[in-house]
């Protein structure tokens, strides 16, 4: 007799299981044909921005070909690059010393780096120096307030 019940109970999990699985798959199915009703004309709206970019592609190739240039490649070649600041000597960089100065007597840094902290303006100029490295000149204000020999000397003792 218990084999029976617990046949019983075994067809009634299968049974039960499979009828949330149907429902499960048809609300899922139902779902999908639905968002693909609205999805019918994608593939014109796709195919239409791959022609639109194809044509802009040839026009470019043809202007290319005759000799017009575009407005964007005369602003590219107007560029100049920034001419790089002659390597500095870091004795020569004295604590309040004015920004104004210390880009007149060295020219324009390598790296510039600015931030606000308290309500002052802090800047981070790096410059090659004679050596290979590069020193770290510190700004608060319009004044140097620090400079950094560069990280990578060594002091040599014999």
């Amino acid at each position: 007799m218990r084999a029976f019940w617990y046949f019983s109970i075994g067809v009634f999990c299968a049974v039960a299981g499979s009828a949330q699985a149907i429902v499960e798959h048809s609300v899922a199915t139902a779902g999908a044909s639905a968002a693909a009703g609205g999805l019918k004309d994608t593939g014109k709206s796709i195919g239409g921005v791959f022609r639109g970019l194809s044509e802009t592609v040839d026009r470019a190739g043809s202007a290319k070909k005759s000799g017009n240039t575009t407005r964007s490649s005369q602003s590219k070649q107007s560029v100049k690059p920034v001419p790089a600041s002659p390597p500095i000597d870091p004795s020569q960089v004295t604590e309040g010393l004015d920004r104004a100065e210390l880009i007149q007597r060295f020219g324009e840094p390598v790296l510039r780096f600015s931030e606000r902290r308290n309500s002052q303006l802090v800047e981070r100029f790096w410059y090659n120096t004679t050596t290979p490295d590069q020193v770290e000149i510190m700004l608060i204000g319009d004044k140097v307030a620090s400079v950094r020999p560069p990280a990578n000397t060594k002091q040599v003792t014999k």
